[in-house]
């Protein structure tokens, strides 16, 4: 079986490798910049430190920095978001500020994604190569999920082993000496002892179990590039959600624009990064160039071609186009008898409107608004949208009407400020300089419907006792809205916002906030980092793009990421076909390799549906996980001190094994074990939490109970034998009354190790429910039995055993008694310990 499974896994490697070579990048030509003069060079010959030019659309071969220039870049193939990413350079930066890729990473073109767009000529930084890279680093991962995660569990388990494992070698030594065996003799006993109690199947155990977890998650479209934080999903205790895109629906519905003007709608149509990808061409348009797709007025964006971008960006873009085709009599299903008559002229007004992008400062979620400059009839304009209380402090001069924001905050919209100026020139303009003195535009309100599942989610998570936080970018009472529609806080809660955060976080009172509103992704992290100081196991949920460092510093990041349903199910086909040539090793060990954007670089988990469920997903498989982690910890360590005594105690007497009793005994156990990683875990999560170590009052005081039952039930069978027979010392195995006696019992004490130490309800299904397990188990005891009563001579021949009926009723009466005080003590320990 060992042979059987290792072999499955040098070919699953093999494969995967295999796999991932088809992943190189093809080497182009690409233009160097050195000393002034522009050489050809192929990419595999570049290194960090070189200066390139890019000229032309292409799949990036290294991470680059922008030193000029700005384009689009497609990076699904990273974070699996199909929203193509702008890219701008670096000049607006301060001289003084340090690079920092997470910060800045609007300025990198990662290795791997497709530029799509190149709207100026770009002269990039070589900043990494190869496997440094972040695609590179990805790949790793998802080559090697567990090479870096050190168990120190693990070891201390083992090293306890090795104790009694010395011990044991020590009474062997002891007594070989006194029986004048040769140096080489005890020795290799000595050895034989080491190598049998510490198990050295303990990492394949440990992957079977963690390995049927991986499976199950990516049969529900949840991939993870960190398998080793499974069983922490077992151990949570903080659950944290962002709010738009994934408590509630990325995309948003616009319910009115209120205190509109003559600028209103000329912010709308320039402040944004929406463009037009065509479906066959894959050319990119940008979307400021056209307002409605029906009125076909430019044929480079025809009707094969969609709208890409931000999904608030899209919904108020599709807004002013069914304002258009309203007006040109079409059913919308649009609402706009609350629009005045003069913001809708003027929405249709601008159809043959020409704007000439010149400069974007895109979106920027510490900053909280985003800056367009544009050229129209030879003048320049600045657009300008972002958090109301942002925009406001950026007003010439501020509306007495403009803090009604916060009613429509409360009432649950998003609120969208909006502003805009006209500029003498593009001279010296920076984002400081051009970002004040605006006139007031109006404000855009949005509503986003809760997502499918996200108040059943947030509730059953409740239920399940675990503290549900909110975390968002944000409006407070906006959040606080969304907060109480979900139950997530009461009615009297005020949550805490922007600069009161930090503060908030090094106080006492901080883990009675349960609402976190305009937090940046620095205050997302360090609210995660300090739950994790105080000990407390979290998850973060967000969208992968502004939640990156919460994802990362959590036990359990998950980003959602949204998928149609067509390519999530010819992933799942085109996995098929590959894996089809090796259906019995898929088969066997659960097959958990993972393809670039598949998984996102964002987290360790990625779940490619919109729907909160997959939150609970992970928490059943991580319960399981660990439940299943502790019981083989616990049944390898008894089956471990039963061995030390085996091997050293009755080995000293001459007792031996034959190797058919070895070897049928074996592969029924490893059966035992690999059907024992098949619970599947229980749709309800339970308010009572699994045992989080194995180092726990409860788990040692089981184990070490349970093998003084085991080797107290050795001794009371070895003294009866001796009144029956003679135990002559023998160094071969030699069939006898004592041999097969002490083999059943071992084996009755295997199973009693299964059948007491299950783990099952209310985490996982009960052990009658894994019939594949209770099948197995059943078969060894009833083999016993089988034995016991001498059924079938011709079979007791084969396994060596010898006649047993002068003490068959003696060994049923060892057996089931072993079975009952260990089931007693386990019950006893579990009252004591966990209730």
């Amino acid at each position: 079986m060992l042979v059987f499974v290792e072999a499955g896994l040098v070919f699953q490697r093999i494969f995967n490798l295999k796999q991932f070579r088809t992943l190189n990048h093809e080497v182009i030509i690409l233009e160097k910049l050195e000393e002034k003069e522009v050489v050809n060079i192929e990419s595999k010959n570049i290194y960090p430190g070189d200066i390139l030019k890019i000229n032309n659309i292409l799949k990036a071969p290294c991470d680059l920095l922008i030193l000029d220039g700005s384009c689009v870049a497609n990076e699904s193939i990273l974070t699996g978001e199909s929203i193509p990413q702008s890219k701008e350079d670096i000049k607006d930066l301060n001289d003084d500020m340090i690079f920092d890729i997470e910060l800045h990473k609007k300025h990198v073109i990662f290795a791997g994604t497709d530029i799509i767009k190149i709207d100026k000529p770009l002269t990039c930084f070589v900043l990494q190569t190869g496997f440094d890279t972040v695609q590179g680093e990805l790949i790793k991962k998802m080559m090697s999920s567990t090479d870096e995660f050190v168990d120190v569990e693990a070891f201390m388990f083992i090293g306890i082993l090795l104790f009694f494992a010395i011990i044991a070698a020590c009474y062997t030594w002891r007594e070989g000496l006194k029986m004048k065996k040769t140096g080489y003799k005890i020795f290799l006993e000595c050895i034989l002892i080491i190598t049998n109690v510490v198990p050295t199947e303990l990492p394949l155990e440990m992957s079977l179990a963690i390995n049927s977890c991986v499976s199950a998650l990516r049969n529900l479209n949840i991939f993870c590039l960190e398998s080793f934080r499974i069983p922490f999903a077992g151990k949570l205790n903080v659950c944290c959600f962002d709010k738009t895109g994934t408590l509630t629906e990325s995309k948003m519905d616009v319910i009115n624009v209120e205190y509109t003007n003559q600028n209103t709608v000329d912010v709308l149509r320039t402040c944004h990064s929406l463009v037009y990808i065509n479906k066959d061409t894959n050319n990119v348009v940008d979307a400021t160039i056209k307002i409605n797709l029906k009125s076909n007025i430019n044929k480079s964006v025809n009707t094969n071609s969609e709208l890409t971008g931000d999904p608030l960006e899209i919904s108020a873009y599709e807004f002013l186009n069914k304002i258009v085709s309203s007006s040109k009599g079409q059913n919308t299903n649009l609402e706009i008898n609350q629009l005045s008559q003069e913001f809708k002229n003027s929405v249709c007004s601008t159809i043959n409107k020409k704007y000439n992008i010149k400069k974007k400062y895109l979106f920027s979620s510490e900053l909280k608004r985003m800056t367009v400059i544009y050229e129209n009839n030879k003048k320049y304009y600045v657009s300008c949208k972002g958090a109301p209380e942002v925009i406001k402090g950026l007003l010439v001069n501020v509306p007495e009407y403009f803090d009604k924001y916060l009613k429509y905050a409360e009432e649950g919209y998003r609120v969208i400020a909006l502003a805009h100026k006209q500029i003498d020139n593009l001279k010296d303009i920076s984002r400081c300089s051009v970002e004040s003195n605006f006139l007031f535009a109006g404000f855009l309100l949005l509503d986003c419907k809760l997502k499918e599942h996200a108040m059943e989610t947030i509730k059953d998570l409740q239920e399940s006792d675990f503290k549900v936080i909110m975390i968002t970018g944000d409006n407070l009472l906006t959040a606080l809205n969304v907060a109480k529609k979900l139950g997530i806080c009461d009615k009297n809660e005020q949550g805490i916002q922007d600069t009161d955060i930090l503060p908030a976080i090094e106080s006492n009172k901080f883990e009675n906030f349960l609402v976190y509103a305009r937090a940046s992704p620095y205050h997302k992290e360090k609210i995660i980092e300090k739950y994790n100081k105080k000990g407390f196991y979290t998850l973060m949920c967000g969208d992968g793009t502004n939640d990156v460092g919460a994802l990362k510093m959590s036990h359990v990041g998950v980003a959602l990421v949204e998928t149609s349903s067509n390519k999530v199910s010819n992933n799942i086909k085109q996995e098929n076909e590959n894996f089809n040539k090796n259906e019995n090793i898929k088969k066997l060990l659960n097959d958990e390799t993972i393809k670039l954007g598949d998984a996102s670089i964002a987290a360790p988990f990625t779940a490619r549906t919109k729907s909160l469920e997959s939150v609970l997903n992970i928490i059943r498989q991580g319960r399981s996980a660990l439940v299943t982690t502790i019981q083989m910890y616990k049944i390898l360590a008894l089956n471990s001190l039963i061995t030390a005594f085996s091997l050293s105690v009755l080995d000293c007497l001459g007792i031996r094994f034959s190797e058919y009793q070895l070897v049928a005994s074996g592969i029924l156990i490893a059966f035992a074990f690999v059907f024992l990683t098949k619970s599947k875990p229980l749709k309800k999560i339970s308010k009572e939490k699994p045992v989080q170590t194995v180092f726990s009052k409860y788990i040692l005081t089981s184990i070490f109970s349970q093998s003084a039952v085991h080797i107290s039930l050795y001794l009371f069978l070895l003294r009866k034998l001796r009144i029956i027979e003679q135990i002559e010392f023998s160094t071969e195995f030699k069939p006898s009354i004592t041999n097969s006696a002490i083999f059943l019992l071992t084996t009755g004490q295997q199973i009693s190790t299964f059948l007491v130490n299950y783990i099952g309800r209310p985490f996982r299904e009960s052990l009658i429910e894994n019939k594949k397990l209770l099948g197995c188990l059943t078969i060894l005891l009833c083999s016993i039995f089988y034995i016991l009563f001498d059924i079938n001579s011709d079979f007791n021949s084969m396994m060596e055993i010898v006649s047993l009926e002068k003490i068959r009723w003696l060994m049923c009466g060892v057996v089931v008694g072993d079975l009952a005080i260990c089931f007693l003590i386990e019950k006893i320990c579990f009252k004591l310990f966990m209730l």
